[in-house]
């Protein structure tokens, strides 16, 4: 199976388990975001093996909080970010950031997650 089926697997694998797992709204769809989510964004890769058979994903995952930015946002926030981590998911970083939907800004926290893939 080339790379880009296995990215595809991989995302839909990555979606599957955090959904189930953590119970949050996840969503892979940009055009589906909405406040208090986690958003999985577009993954980077390497290769690992020849012909794209085993590749070392990163995804930016990010939580995405209802508006406008205050304390109680932050602690929702905050408290995705905490159930993401206590997950089965490599979380590998993390940071506060803004996100700009239909032109208003959210509060948000990009997390940087790792994972493997292969074909069988």
């Amino acid at each position: 199976m080339p790379a880009t089926g296995l990215l595809n697997e991989a995302m839909d694998d990555l979606k599957a388990t955090l959904t189930a797992v953590t119970g949050l709204r996840v969503i892979n769809d940009p055009t589906k975001i909405v406040p208090n989510c986690v958003y999985l964004d577009a993954p980077s890769f390497e290769t690992i093996a020849g012909g794209g058979n085993i590749i070392r994903v990163t995804v930016p995952v990010r939580v995405i909080g209802s508006g406008p930015a205050g304390l109680p946002v932050l602690q929702n926030i905050l408290s995705i970010v905490a159930t993401v981590l206590g997950s089965s998911v490599v979380i590998m970083a993390g940071q506060p950031s803004m996100l700009d939907i239909g032109g208003q800004m959210f509060p948000a926290y990009d997390l940087q997650m790792a994972m493997q893939a292969q074909t069988s």
